[in-house]
């Protein structure tokens, strides 16, 4: 089972003073996925490297995945949204899931 993390492409201007580093909640997870046996994971860090619909599609495409999460702190749930639409359109039979503050 192919399972891929995305972390939307969101920019406040606020968070990115003090850098860019890979978000916790992917570490998390991974390693309780490894753990369970999943050893398929991949993570697409669009908000670092600034990565566009266009390219986002491309990736899901290539990947392939089962299983798509996105996470959204509030000023970032539309750019989650995108990212599932997308994942909806380019792997319609993958798993979409939303994580974080906003997910149910």
């Amino acid at each position: 089972m192919r399972i891929v993390f995305v972390h939307p492409n969101y920019h406040s201007g606020g968070a990115e003073i003090a850098g860019n580093w890979p978000p916790a909640w992917v570490a998390y997870l991974t390693g309780h996925l490894r753990r369970a046996g999943f050893d398929d994971i991949h993570f697409i860090d669009a908000m670092t490297y600034h990565i566009g619909s266009e390219e986002l599609r491309a990736r899901l495409k290539s990947l392939a995945p089962d299983v798509i999460g996105v996470t959204a702190i509030t000023p970032a749930i539309y750019e989650a949204e995108e990212v599932l639409k997308i994942a909806r359109e380019v792997v319609p039979d993958a798993l979409r899931v939303l994580g974080g503050i906003h997910a149910r």
